[in-house]
């Protein structure tokens, strides 16, 4: 599951670079016609405004030829961007984007400049001022400029962070023994990829066999081969890879898809509305509907594409001051619609420092007992297993020869010991395994688990020796936590593979109301699944990295340890109060972003509204170039002014009051 995982992160890093390469090389070239358009159109213009002899130049002597020339210099405009608009195109009436919008409001600017160029042939009057195509190239280059800076945030890597000071005595061990457990596990996990390498190719070779079995017995009966049938599932699964093929990548804000299909639907409302309007008012078809395309044009803020670059570094930089590791920018647009978090219990709601307490023992020392269970639990990653054997090492436990050791997930561990089988782990397990426990270990055991202890069962043979039983320390901080996650409406769920009875303790003096307790790894990942069956957006604060199967389900994981390095967000510091300050950081992110963009459509809203003045008042639209570049700049400096929401937000330990 890690490796899966490592190669899906490392393919949508590679297609992202992919994508921001392109988008550069496309801003690059329409950044360079939208120059030549300015020097075009707009430059001759002010040398004419000028009295400045420009001979066969002059636009207002030749206007038709200067706009046919500005019109090739917007389709190649339209060429470089082609990514974006047959995106745009592509999602159109399925579920409008961004690219949607961009797409509509270039139409509408070259739809718009084509039925001006058409009044100017037809009633010989020069129009060539108010020709978008200059603002059309201004439009195209915000969009690719924006997208690429997203495109730059989400390929970013997380930094290391910085050590502070001198290491604490021990440091250099602990990170040894880090790098021995972490070789472990890359050991077994390559075993595994290995015996499953094997066993496919055996599944494969008794596919072969039955094949020929079955074609030499076809061909004993007379019946033709099935080269046909066996061709089928092969195009069928070309066609699926096909359809599998990824689109382009969503905005890392939500919001800006969110934004322009209201702006779509509001600008072809206002658009009707307009050309109703004039129509009242008898203005001529050509001028009427060139309007029309001129206020879809303007119905479109420039600057959408910056909500993400411009918001998120902000946020960002407050993690990055807290030790907060984010693995990717576009995770906060997740967080902003987490409606229910799964907590596990070791690492989540407790220290995640489990410590033997007490070793209850029949018919063995403890010392025996302890040494019997190290030898069993020896080389496991689970945590228990790591404390059982460094507790037993620290006591002096005499270890024993173990063989054939098969971990059961979720359940425990059987091996065998100078010839008998040896178990340890769950008395439900044990007892399904035919074995036979007293009842006075199940007393006791009882008792443990009710005042929220952990309790190990180990037998040999059939019988049951004893019990091992661990405590962990529940978090200060957690109720604090979890109350406020609470207030921010996020459900919270504990999910653990304890008893029910270790469960229930633990979860009333944590302070949670939702618990789930016998489960494996693949029941907790059931459980997330039930949660998203019901509508809502899944965060996963998990302890243990061996909880791969979770890992992949969850929509946003969250880890304490450094150690589960495919988790989505990494606290370093180890304090769970600042899960709900990052939703809260999440949701002030959109916020910031949603008044950018409303500021950005009042300025398309002033320029429409002034271009219909301009028409009532002047008689023409003069002025439309400039009032829609006006609005694009204005929006982008709207944008910028924004983050200002986030810079006074501040992360506050759980050790104050907040």
């Amino acid at each position: 599951m890690e490796e899966k995982t490592g190669e899906a992160r490392a393919a949508a890093r590679e297609k992202r670079l992919q994508e921001k390469k392109a988008l550069g090389a496309s801003l690059q070239i329409v950044l360079l016609l939208t120059l030549l358009e300015f020097a075009f159109s707009p430059g001759l213009l002010i040398a004419g405004y000028f009295n400045i002899e420009l001979g066969p130049l002059t636009p207002r002597s030749m206007p038709l030829p200067f706009a046919g020339a500005e019109l090739a210099l917007a389709l190649a405009m339209l060429l470089a961007s082609k990514n974006v608009l047959e995106n745009g195109l592509r999602r159109l009436l399925r579920a409008p984007s961004a690219d949607s919008l961009v797409l509509v409001s270039a139409l509408s600017a070259v739809a718009a400049s084509l039925l001006l160029m058409a009044k100017m042939y037809l009633e010989d009057v020069n129009l060539f001022h108010q020709l978008l195509f200059t603002p059309l190239g201004i439009l195209l280059t915000f969009t690719l400029g924006g997208k690429y800076l997203e495109a730059r945030l989400a390929t970013r890597e997380p930094r290391p962070l910085e050590k502070e000071g001198a290491e604490p005595q021990g440091t250099e061990e602990m990170r040894l023994e880090q790098e021995a457990a972490r070789q472990k596990r890359e050991e077994e996990a390559q075993r595994q990829k290995e015996s499953e390498a094997r066993y496919q190719e055996l599944e494969a070779l008794r596919a072969e066999e039955r094949r020929r079995a079955d074609a030499e017995a076809r061909k004993e009966r007379g019946e033709p081969p099935l080269d046909e049938e066996n061709d089928e599932p092969t195009q069928k699964i070309d066609a699926s890879e096909k359809k599998a093929a990824p689109a382009a990548s969503a905005p890392l804000l939500a919001v800006t898809n969110n934004a322009a299909l209201r702006f779509l639907v509001f600008g072809f409302l206002l658009a009707i509305a307009g050309a109703a309007f004039w129509q009242s008012m008898e203005l001529d078809i050509l001028s009427l509907a060139a309007l029309f395309f001129a206020t879809l044009f303007l119905a479109c803020p420039a600057a959408l594409f910056f909500a993400a670059p411009l918001t998120l570094p902000s946020a960002l930089r407050k993690c990055r001051a807290q030790k907060i590791i984010i693995s990717d920018a576009g995770i906060f647009d997740t967080l902003t619609h987490v409606s229910a978090i799964a907590i596990t219990k070791s690492g989540g709601i407790t220290e995640g420092r489990p410590f033997l307490a007490t070793i209850v023992g029949e018919g063995l020392s403890d010392g025996a007992l302890l040494g019997l269970a190290a030898s069993i639990e020896n080389g496991l990653p689970h945590p228990l297993a790591r404390v059982l054997v460094s507790t037993a090492m620290s006591r002096g436990a005499r270890f024993a020869r173990v063989s054939a050791a098969n971990s059961i997930p979720g359940q425990g561990v059987e091996a065998l010991s100078y010839g008998r089988p040896v178990r340890i782990g769950k008395r439900e397990w044990l007892q399904e395994e035919g074995v036979e426990v007293s009842n006075s270990l199940i007393t006791k055991g009882d008792q443990f688990a009710t005042k929220g202890k952990i309790t190990v069962y180990l037998a040999t043979g059939n019988s049951g020796k004893g019990i091992l039983v661990f405590s962990d320390e529940i978090r200060r901080d957690v109720r604090r936590t979890i109350r406020l996650l609470e207030a921010l409406n996020v459900q919270v769920v504990m999910l653990t593979g304890d008893s029910r009875s270790t469960a229930k303790r633990i979860a009333k003096e944590a302070g949670v109301s939702v618990w789930r307790s016998d489960l494996t790894p693949a029941d907790k990942a059931k459980e997330v699944q039930l949660l998203q069956a019901h509508g809502h957006t899944v965060a996963l604060l998990v302890s243990d990295p061996q909880d791969k199967e979770v890992f992949s389900k969850a929509d946003v994981v969250i880890s304490m340890t450094e150690e589960a390095s495919d988790s989505d967000i990494i606290i370093t510091s180890g304090d769970s109060a600042y899960i709900p300050q990052l939703l809260t950081l999440a949701r002030r992110t959109a916020k910031s972003a949603r008044l950018g963009l409303a500021l950005a459509f009042v300025c398309s809203l002033l320029a429409i509204a002034l271009s219909h003045a301009s028409l009532f008042y002047l008689g023409d639209l003069r002025f439309l170039p400039l009032l829609s570049i006006l609005p694009m700049l204005l929006g982008a400096i709207a944008m910028g002014l924004t983050p200002w929401r986030i810079k006074s937000f501040s992360f506050t330990p759980h050790t104050l009051d907040y």
